[in-house]
């Protein structure tokens, strides 16, 4: 019997094949079969989707390269061993690279260049509840510690979004364009440096498996940290190696190896010691120690107090009820290719105006109590939106925290983008003094000057000052040069680049000037000076980190504040990776 463990993944499908076998005669290879090779690069899949025809030597020297790479005897024959070996579980990235045989005769494969620099940043979005966060965040340390051994790289795990690699779970469609298959066969998948772009490095891991701690049999479940030391071998650069003691063998072995062989030991020399191409700081480049830290987590201490965790004072009523499941993901989540084309981008503002909130009643006079002007009156008790789905109606950094506002609740993260213990809650639990009856934000930002939070919803916009009380009027939009005709605005952002303010709708924008109190001259402009962002975005905001990002929908952007457009490889899943949602 083969040396590892097997899933089976049908039993008429195994049914067929030992009828075939019984007879003496080789099996023929089925569809399944033949998608299995087309998937892992033993076949070529042609230009297009489309079933394609295979001469007999080319499925003969496919059988034969499947079978090295599990390390069984090459015959080219489908026996037995070689079958089961199909459905056994494994990593999903593929093991012949059609683009690179000059590297073949190696026993190491290096499937990609190599990361262009020696820290290397690692962010955790999120884990598997099966295992656990810490547990998730100890193995990937030590994973990471065991290829610095041998690469003089450093690894920092960070608390940032925009890491270099990020770590994360997911069930079937994730994002990527790379769904994972349920229980058994695929348990993760990574991505070489750079490759995808933005998606350079990640790690992806199938939550639908049996993840365990320490598991030394299959049947108990399948070993998080063996799997993990593997995937980041391609986070590295390395492909698969047919080399049975390897860690880049891509069949699982278990927990029998934790570290490297010397295989992957000589890649990690031609990669990362040899080249001379890598950039780094002299100071620790030359420690081969294992070099695994935790950055700081980047935020800023403001000088004014923190927004309060809720409002407690006995004056003000108890909050709602709160349901307490944690929202998820939709099962039925459609994935996009990238580039994305967002169907309403040529809409008018009032469309976009209609199809997300009602009109906000017109203002009769602004000394008019805030209640008299906001939006009518809401239930005592609104569900909780799915904050998983993103379409956020604002998110702001706010006296150094991210507050992110749906509906009538806001959710507040922590410094590490999770969502605090207790949120959400409802808008005027948070801001003391709020109207209850406005059933939503538009858009949110702290001025620089002052610190005092701007708060927009239709028409109108409030501001809390830096003593945690809002001032007690309510004031137009008009107030900031906007026109009378507009009702709203989709998102505010105060730009690092210049700390000046802008404010979005539709397909225009408008540059404020907080400090002189005026609109700045050539204003309105058109979205087209955002090169890359999408007309009618939900919101916008600038980190602690001075990283700007913009959001619509499920998807975010990471903008490069001095090329003025989208890193390479925006859009990503906005829930995925800001709030950890599976």
């Amino acid at each position: 019997m083969a040396r590892y463990p097997l899933h089976l993944f049908g039993l008429c499908f195994l049914c067929l094949i030992s009828l075939r076998l019984m007879h003496g005669a080789p099996a023929v290879p089925t569809k399944e079969m033949i998608d299995f090779m087309r998937r892992f690069g033993y076949l070529e899949k042609g230009p297009t989707q489309a079933e394609a025809l295979y001469s007999g030597e080319a499925i003969i020297d496919a059988i034969k390269h499947v079978q090295k790479f599990g390390a069984l005897p090459q015959t080219g024959v489908l026996d037995r061993r070689t079958i089961e070996l199909m459905s056994a579980p494994r990593c999903g990235v593929v093991d012949v690279m059609q683009h690179d045989q000059s590297l073949r005769h190696r026993r190491y494969v290096i499937g990609s260049e190599s990361w262009r620099k020696r820290r290397i940043t690692y962010f955790i979005a999120n884990w598997s509840s099966k295992v656990g966060e810490d547990a998730v965040a100890k193995f990937m340390a030590k994973a990471f510690g065991e290829w610095s051994k041998y690469s003089k790289l450093r690894f920092v795990r960070v608390y940032d979004p925009s890491a270099d690699i990020i770590v994360g779970f997911g069930s079937g469609h994730h994002g990527d364009n790379y769904p994972f298959d349920g229980p058994g066969n695929v348990l993760a998948h990574a991505f070489y440096p750079y490759e995808m772009n933005a998606y350079g490095g990640d790690v992806h891991f199938d939550e639908d498996e049996n993840w365990k701690e320490n598991s030394t049999h299959l049947s108990e479940g399948v070993d998080f940290y063996s799997v993990a030391i593997h995937e980041l071998g391609h986070s590295l650069g390395l492909a698969h190696s047919p080399v049975y003691s390897s860690l880049m063998f891509p069949y699982y072995k278990g927990i029998a190896q934790g570290t490297l062989d010397y295989d992957d030991i000589l890649a990690m020399y031609q990669l990362y010691i040899q080249n001379p191409h890598i950039t780094d700081e002299p100071d620790w480049m030359y420690t081969t120690e294992a070099s695994t830290t935790v950055d700081e987590y980047g935020t800023v201490t403001p000088a004014v107090p923190r927004l309060p965790d809720l409002d407690s004072e006995p004056h003000y009523p108890e909050p709602d009820p709160l349901p307490t499941s944690t929202p998820a993901l939709s099962s039925t989540t459609e994935v996009y290719d990238i580039p994305i084309t967002f169907v309403g981008d040529y809409e008018t503002v009032d469309d976009h105006i209609s199809r997300h909130h009602a009109q906000s009643p017109p203002p009769t006079s602004v000394t008019t109590p805030p209640e008299d002007l906001a939006p009518a009156a809401i239930p005592s008790y609104v569900p909780v939106p799915d904050i998983c789905s993103g379409s956020f109606d604002a998110i702001g950094l706010l006296r150094g925290e991210i507050f992110i506002f749906k509906g009538a609740y806001l959710w507040r993260l922590t410094e590490k983008y999770r969502i605090k213990t207790g949120y959400p809650v409802r808008i005027w639990q948070v801001f003391r003094g709020f109207p209850k009856t406005v059933s939503h934000i538009d858009a949110v930002y702290e001025r620089l000057d002052d610190n005092a939070i701007v708060l927009f919803s239709g028409r109108f916009y409030w501001v809390f000052d830096a003593l945690n009380f809002l001032h007690p009027e309510v004031r137009p939009l008009t107030d900031f040069g906007l026109p009378e005709e507009l009702r709203r605005i989709d998102a505010a952002l105060v730009w690092p680049k210049n700390n000046k303010t802008y404010l979005f709708a539709g397909d225009r924008f408008w540059r404020y000037n907080d400090t002189a109190g005026e609109m700045d001259e050539g204003y309105p402009s058109s979205m087209d000076r955002w090169f890359g962002i999408p007309n009618n975005i939900d919101a916008a905001t600038a980190v602690a980190s001075g990283k700007t990002y913009f959001f619509k929908g499920n998807y975010y952007w990471l903008y490069n504040n001095e090329r003025v457009r989208p890193e390479r490889g925006y859009p990503r899943r906005t829930g995925n990776i800001w709030l950890g949602c599976r």
